[in-house]
């Protein structure tokens, strides 16, 4: 079954609650301890220890072997020099073999003292004197206790009516939450402070021994630390109230974290205590550091059982859960493997400070307070620049409702690019989070930094970043200045048709420039980073010779088609004339030209197959005319009439405004066999030429059949020969239903007959002349 929410935050937040608890409620007692034996005065039992130490080889070898380890850590350091205490740490620790292997000798010697804490636990047993003590002791504790017990128990009666008015309560906001708490603290803490008082006050009416008192008072203490803390860790994760808890966590995970901090905390305190008050009753100073030893590797042992339960529940937390269709980045593979090991790097910083302590580090405690508290800093001011920097880019690049009506595109090119810059920035901040952790750690990173090696590596990560966002503004000034020409829209919305020259060179440069800059920015990239490219140009050269030599032709048509587009010999939609095949052309790239014929048929033809080219229908078209007259009609009428049918259709609503002037007359173009050409001509728009053609044509023949101007058509002369006599021979005309020939007509010196032209396809004429 899924966990719920709450129980997962639980127990995220109680993870890294117990190394604050390891280090707020655990050391310092310890912490307090050691001072204590370390100024503690001689007795006659240490000096007669120290004697029987001297005496025996064995422990005087051993006590010989601590007092160079202790020579050997205060050579450490040279007197007058401050190291970082990173340095001295990892000194101490780890500089050498052997030191490492004094300190375990050091702290398994201090654990071998434990068999003098059961010696004294055994006088403790059979000495009568010390049993006596012992019950006197229990007997004044018990007491104390009672009269402390009644007095609680009474001052809780007299507190009930308002300790159920703060738990009645319903509150949802904190200003209101955060009083009501601290009330409800108060009361909780109340009985518990008339309970130590009435105990203490009882001590003095039954007149214990002064060791005796003392036993007492440290048990008392111990037992009222212990009620206290464990209030005020109920008070927190566990209130009466629901409405009073301060974390958003579930019931069960509060109560798991309030069970877990009560039993660090009793550990502690009942440990720590008891050990203080053998102290007291005569246990020596290598048991009583043994003793609390033990109980702080206890206390390890249970904050490493804790974190290794909420190891899943953390790592969880750690990885989150990206959106999905979203590309795993770099950050969220770092935060899975983090989430992995995060139990780890817990338990060996927990181990770390138990070694700290154990061996007595010097300056051991500052350094890893000052590190810990630096990385909490360290972590939340990332974590507050993370989420401005988020938000910051989103305010920063949010493109306004003018801006997207003015460039429509624009929101689009920038959205782009934000994730990008989201992921560079936010990488850099964590970076720079990782150095300064590093440094807080005692590692250093600012003096690395600061070496040759460190500037070299910083100056070409910021001269690699600078010429990438250079390239990127080129790139990005260039592409939108060549899309938002292409892509202009008139008042009314409708995209602006550009040419064919500007369609096919811009995006053509587009591309170069792309291609421009990749090149440029990889062989500095390359260069920044420490790499050769004298030897990448040279084999670039000798690669693009080959490939030249190879694509001789690839590069002859791609040049024509360079100096074709930037003359703008022709466009999308013009016909023209090209390597002798004529059409309109449907497609022009950087090295065919693509031409769809009359009869539907696609030619492809390759710039390099073009030496002319005839275009039509550039900027605009001449409708040429040729009227063939017969000889005798009159040339001037003729004229007159085609520049009235010019006019005619000058004015005509539908082919007017295909004209862009009017008719030409150009006059008598040719003497032709049978007939007398007159030319003339209109100045049309592109493509329109043939239609105002057609129709003028129409209109002609209309015209001159309505006058009766000739138009001829070839005349063919049957000569029959002169006879001697100077007279043509008869001709005889037959028609083809005729049965006999008819009777032969005068002779005639010459017949001139009209048939009308005809080709082979056709059928053959009713009859002949």
């Amino acid at each position: 079954m899924q966990q719920p929410k709450y129980r997962l935050l639980g127990r995220v937040a109680g993870a890294v609650v117990a190394l604050a608890v390891w280090l707020a409620v655990a050391m310092p007692g310890a912490l307090a301890a050691e001072p204590a034996a370390a100024s503690a005065p001689v007795t006659i039992a240490d000096l007669e220890t120290l004697a029987a130490a001297i005496k025996d080889d064995a422990k005087r070898e051993e006590l010989l072997t601590q007092i160079r380890a202790l020579i050997e850590v205060a050579r450490g350091t040279p007197p007058g020099e401050v190291q970082p205490m990173g340095s001295r740490m990892v000194a101490t620790l780890s500089t050498t073999a052997g030191e490492v292997s004094r300190y375990v000798v050091t702290f398994a010697n201090r654990l071998s003292n434990l068999p003098e804490l059961a010696a004294w636990l055994e006088r403790q047993v059979t000495d009568p004197a010390a049993r006596s003590v012992w019950l006197f002791a229990l007997a004044t504790l018990a007491a104390a206790i009672a009269v402390g017990w009644v007095a609680e128990r009474a001052t809780s009666y007299l507190l009930a009516r308002p300790r159920r008015a703060v738990d009645g309560r319903e509150v949802t906001s904190l200003l209101v939450r955060l009083p009501l708490l601290l009330v409800r603290t108060v009361i909780e803490m109340v009985p518990v402070a008339v309970f130590a008082v009435a105990a203490y006050a009882l001590l003095p009416l039954l007149d214990p021994l002064r060791q005796t008192q003392v036993m007492v008072v440290t048990f008392l203490t111990a037992y009222v630390l212990i009620r206290g803390l464990t209030i005020l860790m109920r008070m927190l994760l566990v209130p009466p109230g629901p409405s009073l808890r301060l974390l958003s966590v579930g019931p069960e995970s509060a109560h798991y974290l309030f069970i877990w901090s009560r039993r660090l905390i009793v550990t502690w305190v009942v440990g720590y205590y008891a050990s203080h008050a053998a102290l007291l009753l005569g246990l020596p100073w290598a048991a009583y550091g043994g003793l609390l030893r033990v109980v702080g590797l206890l206390i390890t042992a249970m904050v490493v059982v804790f974190l290794m339960q909420n190891r899943v529940a953390v790592a969880e937390f750690i990885r989150g859960h990206p959106a999905p269709g979203v590309p795993l980045t770099a950050a969220y593979r770092l935060r899975r493997r983090l989430a992995d090991a995060w139990h780890v790097l817990a338990i060996v910083y927990v181990i770390g400070v138990f070694a700290v302590w154990a061996l007595n580090i010097e300056g051991g405690f500052e350094y890893l307070f000052r590190a810990t508290v630096a990385s909490a800093v360290i972590l939340a001011v990332a974590k507050a620049l993370t989420m401005a920097l988020r938000r910051g880019i989103e305010r920063g690049f949010a493109v306004g409702d003018d801006v997207k009506h003015r460039f429509p595109l624009l929101e689009a090119r920038v959205n782009r690019y934000v994730p990008t810059i989201h992921l560079v920035l936010r990488t850099t901040l964590y970076v720079i989070a990782a150095l300064a952790l590093l440094q807080a750690w005692g590692l250093n990173t600012l003096g690395w930094l600061d070496s040759p090696f460190g500037r070299h590596v910083t100056g070409s990560a910021f001269s690699i970043g600078l010429i990438l966002v250079i390239s990127l503004i080129l790139w990005e000034a260039v592409s939108s200045s060549i899309e938002r020409y292409l892509t202009q829209t008139d008042p009314d919305g409708v995209v602006l048709q550009r040419s064919a020259r500007a369609r096919t060179l811009l995006p053509l440069l587009r591309t170069t420039v792309m291609v421009f800059l990749l090149l440029m920015v990889t062989l500095i990239v390359l260069s920044e980073l420490g790499v050769n490219i004298g030897p990448l140009l040279a084999g670039a050269g000798v690669i693009g010779l080959a490939i030249g030599f190879g694509s001789q032709k690839l590069v002859q048509d791609v040049i024509n088609g360079v100096f074709i587009l930037v003359e703008d010999s022709l466009s999308v939609g013009d016909v023209v004339t090209a390597a002798g095949i004529s059409g309109v052309v449907e497609q022009i790239s950087i090295r065919s030209l693509r031409l769809r014929g009359l009869d539907g048929t696609v030619h492809t033809i390759p710039f390099s197959t073009v030496d002319t080219v005839s275009n039509m229908t550039k900027e605009f078209s001449m409708a040429v005319i040729e009227a063939g007259v017969a000889y005798r009609e009159s040339v001037d009428e003729v004229m007159e009439v085609l520049k009235q049918l010019g006019a005619e259709m000058k004015e005509d609503p539908t082919y007017g405004p295909l004209i862009l002037e009017p008719l030409e007359m150009l006059g008598v173009d040719a003497l032709g066999d049978s007939a007398v050409v007159i030319k003339c001509r209109f100045k049309t728009l592109p493509l329109k030429q043939w239609t105002v053609m057609r129709e003028f044509r129409r209109r002609m023949k209309n015209r001159f059949d309505e006058l009766g101007i000739e138009i001829p058509f070839p005349h063919q002369t049957v000569y029959f020969g002169i006879g001697k006599d100077g007279h043509a021979p008869p001709a005889f005309i037959q028609t083809l239903e005729a049965e006999s020939p008819a009777e032969p007509p005068p002779p005639a010196p010459e017949t001139e007959t009209e048939q009308p032209e005809t080709s082979p396809a056709d059928p053959a004429p009713e009859e002949f002349k």
